[in-house]
Order: structure tokens, then sequence, then C-alpha cells
């Protein structure tokens, strides 16, 4: 029996606990791994991760050590947003979706999710929060008032990490007899301990084992190959698009023929297909505001070959500078916003209004930037004022995988296929400023319920 179908047949509820180790499993490595001195088992780690040629390293609980005394006398304010940034920036970069998905699948039975980690609870905290996991069984810290004082436990790895579940279980009043784990092959102690164990990464030869994609090694020789077809075929099309569009002398022509043409030509060359659930609704009501949840590199290109034509975005302001791809955004007219300025944003995006009015659609990720897991960061509301001022519907464009595609940092597009749920158009007439904010909850909601992420009251 598949793992899939093992979630599935076991009871639903808080009856069932998934454990989830995150080093080497939920991640490529531990949360704490960057902060690590430059000569440790970490730091070797994480060099050899930025060259390619690392897989996941064992725990090494000196280490661990090392970096809570670094933090004795911080604030425990100070400490958590550094794990915070720490982990957008970096380590959010090493998870593996194929872990991912199944604690998702155990959240949607409503079984409790509980993260173990050598690394301390301030650094599993910003994964656990953007899973949605219940608990964390991790190194703990001992405090004096609000400042780190130490170590307040063992390391939570090998034999210490299999006692602190078992504490845990104990505590919860949790049937082990029931429990799903999931691990890499090192955390051998920990995977015992339930009925359901699961090794994340190269078989150990004694539980049922999960292969995952690599993360931060060197890419594979199709996604390289790959990502040359997609230059090739997004660059050869756009240069058709233009060429016809000079020979037409509409620059409306060639901005329509370039997005299907090109996006169409490279994402096919790269070996990506797109599957889509609800495709009547990217033209059943136009022009419209097309939001989208963007993780990825590729998802604007994604979303041009469903839009096609007759449609522009809006873009954070470093992506005028980009080479080739800056020049096209400016052809075709997208609104530059720099990030945190809301001044300039309002006066970026008033012209956009004018465009939608005129018949003009438009696509939006209205996080502003990429998340950096699959859940959707905070919705802006940018978006969702243009719609309601213009007066036409929205569109919401839930991608479902486009991140394993072109994962975070990636410079490669791996073969595969982009799943995409477009939900029908949101009649916004009846949208005013003073209930702006319930129609961005609600908007949002369908992309954590369509992901499967709904969030807990």
């Amino acid at each position: 029996m598949s793992t899939v179908a093992r979630i599935d047949a076991a009871p639903s509820g808080e009856v069932v606990t998934a454990f989830v180790v995150v080093d080497g499993g939920l991640l490529a490595g531990s949360p704490i791994a960057p902060f690590a001195a430059p000569d440790s088992l970490w730091g070797r780690f994480v060099a050899d991760v930025a060259s390619g040629v690392a897989g996941p390293a064992a725990v090494n609980p000196a280490d661990v050590e090392r970096v809570v005394r670094a933090r004795r006398g911080r604030s425990v304010d100070e400490v958590a947003q550094e794990c915070a940034a720490t982990f957008r920036a970096t380590t959010a970069s090493w998870l593996h979706p194929e872990v991912w998905r199944l604690a998702v699948r155990h959240a949607g039975r409503g079984h409790r999710v509980v993260l173990v980690s050598a690394a301390t609870p301030l650094d599993v905290a910003p994964l656990a929060e953007a899973l949605g996991a219940d608990d964390v069984v991790a190194t703990r810290l001992s405090y004096d008032g609000h400042v780190v004082a130490g170590l307040g436990s063992p390391v939570c790895s090998g034999p210490d990490a299999a006692a602190a579940v078992v504490g845990w279980a104990d505590d919860h009043d949790v049937d082990l007899g029931q429990a799903f784990v999931y691990g890499p092959a090192d955390a051998a102690e920990v995977l015992d301990l339930g009925a359901h164990p699961t090794v994340v990464g190269e078989p150990d030869g004694v539980h049922p084992a999960l292969p995952v994609a690599p993360r931060g090694a060197v890419p594979p020789v199709e996604a390289i190959t790959g990502t040359l077809g997609f230059y090739a075929g997004f660059f050869s099309g756009t240069a058709a698009a233009f060429g016809s569009a000079a020979l037409r002398l509409s620059r409306h022509h060639g901005v329509n023929l370039a997005g299907s043409l090109g996006s169409e030509l490279g994402l096919g060359l790269a070996g990506v297909d797109v599957e889509v659930e609800g495709a009547e609704h990217l033209w059943s009501h136009r022009p419209a505001v097309f939001v989208f949840n963007h993780q990825s590199a590729i998802d604007p290109i994604v979303v041009m070959t469903l839009l096609r034509h007759d449609f522009t975005g809006v873009a954070k302001a470093e992506a005028r500078a980009m080479p080739v791809f800056g020049q096209l955004f400016q052809i075709a007219d997208v609104a530059f916003v720099e990030r945190g300025n809301t001044k300039q944003a309002r006066e970026a995006l008033a012209p956009a209004v004018e465009k939608v009015r005129g018949g003009m659609s438009l696509a939006m990720a209205p996080e502003g930037t990429r998340s950096p897991t699959p859940r959707p960061g905070r919705f802006k509301k940018g978006a969702f004022h243009i719609a309601m001022q213009a007066g036409v519907p929205m569109v919401p464009i839930v991608l479902e995988n486009a991140g394993e595609l072109m994962w975070r940092h990636d410079r490669t597009i791996r073969p595969g296929t982009a799943q995409v749920t477009v939900h029908p158009p949101i009649d916004t007439g009846d949208w005013t400023v003073e209930t702006l904010d319930d129609h961005v909850a609600h908007v949002r909601g369908l992309f954590l319920e369509t992901l499967g992420l709904e969030e807990k009251p």
C-alpha cells in the first residue's frame, strides 16, 4: 500500500499524529545550519549546497550547542526575527515538496502534524507556521526573562530525539501504535517509534522509502537542457511575434503574439505541460483582474500561456533592469512598483485601472513577492482596489506546484506538469473600501482551500 493510501485509510481526527523530522526530512538540512560556525559540519554543508555538490548532512549536536552558546544574552524577539529572515532567504529553498504534500494530506484528514528537529523552536517556528503544524519537538532553550540563557534540554537528535517524541506522546495521550513518522535514514530511532514509518530519500532496507528530488545539488541533465530549450523557444517565439508586429505596424499585435507564442514554445521545449481545471473561467468575463499565487520565477510564464492576449501585469521595480525581460515588460506596459512604497504603488497602479476600464485585463500576484513555501503569503490590496475601481470581476488562478518545476533560487526548469485551478469570476460590483478586507480574506481563503492549506482558527 502506498503512503498516500495508508494516510487515507487511517482514522480521521487527532487520534492519528504524523511526526515529521525536519533535518534531512522535510528540509534537505537543518534550519539551524546557516548559523553554524564556518568550519563546522553544518557550515561545510551550507558551503557545499551553495556550490551545488551536497546532499543532506547528519545532525551534529556539537554544532547546535555552538549556535545556542552564540545566542546567549540575545533577546528572544531578535533571535526569532533573525530565524524568520534566514528561513525566507535560505532554508525555505531546501524544502522537500514530496514530504510537504504528505504533511498537508495528514492535516486535511484532521491528523495532528508535529515537526521534530535538532534545531531550536525559534529556528523551526517559521516552517511550522508555513505548514500549519500543530506542535514542534525540538532542542529546548532556557530563558532569563526575554533573553536566551542557553540549552534547556539535550540536543534533539538520535536517542534524545526519540525520548523527546515519546515524552511528547505521553503528555498528549498519543497512541504511537497509530502514528506516522517521516524522516531520513539517520533518524532511525524516531522512525522506529511509529506504526507507519517512511524513510525520506535513499532507502535504508528496513522502512518504506519516499524518493525526493535533490535540493541544492547539481541539476539533472534534463533540467539543464530543458532550460536551454525554454530560452530558445521563448526568445525565438518573441522574435517572430515582433517581426509579425513590424509587418502589421501594430505593437499591440506583437505583445499579444509574444505572450502566447513565446510562452507556449518556451514551456513546450522545457518539457513543461500545463494542466488546467476551470479553463472556461479564463474567457467567460473579460476584461478582468486575474490574481495568482507566486512562488516560482516560472509563474508569470505559466500565466501568460493561460491568458494569451489582451492583458498586462504588475512587477516589482527591480524587474525593469532584467536583461531582455525588463525591456519586454516595458513594451507590454507592465506597471513597475517599488515594494514598500505605498504612495508610489498607488500612482503606478492608477494607469492600470484605466487600462482595465479600456478593455485590457490585468494579471497580478497579490502577495507582491514570491512566497518561500507553497503557502501563499499575505495578500496586498492593490489588485482588489483595481478590480473594484474598474468595475470588473476578479478571477483567482491557483498554481498548485509550479514551485517544484523551478524552485526558489533555482536557475533551471525541471520538466513536469504545472497544475492550475481557475475559479469562477468573482463579481466586484458591491465591493466598497469598507468591505475590502473581507474580500481579500475570502479570495485568499479560496487559494488556501484549493491548496489544502486552510488555516486553523
